[in-house]
């Protein structure tokens, strides 16, 4: 390609004793504002591959905003340099950032759908990059668009290119982002957690493809992930992020081998997701939740497209069944539809509830959203958006509203302090925890959580699992988990469906399934996580170690 991406020569990233500074109260940054990211320096060389990992709230996507100067206006740069190649970015002027962003720096948000403009395609995302860095128009350009969609993992990326971004999955809408971020073939990509809403065969399509731009044109790459064990074949250095400092660097041979720092230590031991031995009362045998022929189409009738076919499944009281699929095979729509989000083209979806507690029927079934960003109104505290489904409950009082929601924050280890923030003030990691705190606080006996722990770092996962599983136990709920991790799956689930296509292919006992599952889609999802992320870290620093 030719065109303004030669310009500009980006030879790599040199952050140095970076500081920077915030508020939540939606002030600026200047005045009594909080250190949050202290005395960082890190450097990403052409061709290099840099994961940055670290817990949630640690100032990872806080650094990679830095570098592209897009930090909103409450939170600033205080100290420090950040360089791009001959670029200062520090006191680089707006006009010379808009030459650097999105053509000779790529950027990859962990939260797509908030990326995207609703009222654009997927295609005119792309075509805009390819354009302005690649020069290209016409038929060159919509073909060069199908074709990175096609690399990325779309099974139909005509109908992507048409598509809008409501339109597409959590899974498909980070699979688009990631190729728009790659439209104008950069120099350095900043890639935040770009894989965690991806099932294990899309991650690693995603990182081979990354590894190849890096090998083929000299890629570098600044990585941030909560996940060890998925870009430790792929990353040459590992830095560890907590509390706003790097605590520990190094080769990730050294790092996964021998790490210096507790902190890293539990890091790794966090990712060693092994399945739950705890004993766990067996279901009941009356089901609370049955799903019977569930269809589900949209779009018009000349291009109708379905999404959920034929489903039929049941849930037992006190039973916890995960649905396993790829990114875009209906999990979401199928959660959407128990709770009453979605109305289903034919089929039933039946409750029976009448015994399963006190709980109104109208909130007994809760949904813990994929995507915390889209669950929360922008505009509002998340003590307000969490007290409004309590307004509806007579006999609560404005004390007891509080207590209440003070409860809920401390079960998912969230400061009180918290609920005065915006959802904009949070990161991913936080408020996917508000999120299944204000599922909680209208006490149901059916919990749906769609890939809930998808955006959360290891440590904070493990926390929120167990306390999924002590809530189940102490409460008797029904879960359903949504995900496509299979470590997950495997540690909380009593039974696995498989959906594939919105069909139903599979339904096995756990142990069963992953031991043997029958399906020849099972078996290649089973295959892509073996070894699995526990297994698969420890044989990696099993291999680091003997280096």
């Amino acid at each position: 390609m030719s065109g303004l991406n030669n310009v500009l020569e980006i030879s790599g990233l040199e952050v140095r004793n970076l500081g920077s500074a915030g508020t939540y109260d939606g002030g600026t940054a200047a005045g009594g504002a909080a250190p949050l990211v202290r005395d960082l320096s890190l450097s990403v060389g052409a061709g290099e591959f840099v994961a940055l990992v670290g817990g949630s709230g640690s100032g990872k996507t806080l650094t990679a905003l830095s570098c592209l100067r897009l930090l909103p206006p409450q939170l600033g740069i205080t100290s420090g340099s950040i360089r791009l190649g001959s670029v200062d970015v520090t006191a680089a002027g707006e006009q010379e950032l808009t030459g650097v962003r999105g053509g000779q720096v790529g950027m990859l948000f962990q939260q797509p759908k908030r990326m995207f403009n609703p009222n654009r395609t997927v295609g005119q995302h792309l075509l805009e990059p390819l354009r302005i860095h690649g020069g290209l128009r016409g038929v060159r350009a919509r073909d060069a668009a199908v074709e990175m969609l096609h690399e990325v993992g779309f099974d139909d990326p005509v109908r992507g290119f048409r598509a809008y971004p409501h339109q597409l999955s959590g899974g498909m809408a980070q699979r688009a982002m990631t190729a728009v971020a790659l439209a104008g073939r950069p120099q350095l990509l900043l890639a935040d957690e770009p894989t965690s809403a991806l099932d294990k065969m899309l991650e690693r399509q995603v990182l081979q493809l990354l590894d190849r731009e890096r090998q083929e044109r000299g890629l570098g790459v600044l990585y941030i992930t909560h996940n060890i064990a998925s870009v430790a074949p792929f990353a040459d250095r590992v830095l560890v992020m907590d509390a706003g400092r790097i605590v520990e660097s190094g080769p990730t041979a050294r790092v996964l081998a021998a790490p210096q720092q507790d902190y890293t230590r539990e890091l790794l031991a966090a990712s060693q997701l092994a399945p739950d031995s705890r004993r766990r009362p067996a279901p009941a045998e009356r089901d609370v939740l049955t799903l019977a022929g569930v269809h589900k189409t949209f779009g018009p009738r000349r291009r109708r497209h379905t999404v959920l076919e034929d489903v039929s499944l049941e849930l037992k009281g006190g039973e916890i069944l995960g649905i396993l699929g790829q990114s875009g095979s209906g999990k979401s729509t199928l959660a959407r539809a128990v709770v009453g989000l979605e109305k289903v083209t034919r089929g039933a979806i039946s409750r029976h509830l009448e015994e399963a507690g006190s709980a109104p029927e109208a909130t007994a079934v809760q949904l813990v959203f994929q995507e915390p960003h889209s669950s929360f109104d922008p505009r509002m505290t998340l003590r307000a958006s969490m007290e409004a489904p309590l307004l509806r409950r007579r006999g609560l009082t404005a004390a007891a509203r509080a207590r209440r929601i003070a409860d809920a924050m401390a079960e998912v280890e969230l400061d009180e302090s918290m609920l005065d923030r915006r959802p904009g003030q949070c990161s991913g990691g936080q408020l996917q925890r508000a999120t299944i705190a204000r599922a909680l606080l209208l006490d149901p006996r059916v919990l749906i959580c769609d890939e809930a722990t998808s955006a959360l770092d290891a440590l904070t996962q493990r926390t929120v699992l167990n306390l999924l599983l002590r809530l189940q136990r102490d409460h008797r709920l029904s879960l359903i988990v949504i995900s496509h991790d299979m470590d997950v799956v495997r540690y909380m689930c009593d039974r696995v469906a498989v959906l594939l296509d919105g069909r139903v292919i599979e339904v096995a006992e756990t142990q069963a399934f992953f031991a043997s599952p029958s399906h020849e889609h099972s078996r290649a999802l089973v295959d892509a996580a073996i070894p699995c992320r526990g297994d698969h870290l420890r044989s990696l620093m099993r291999g680091a170690a003997a280096v």
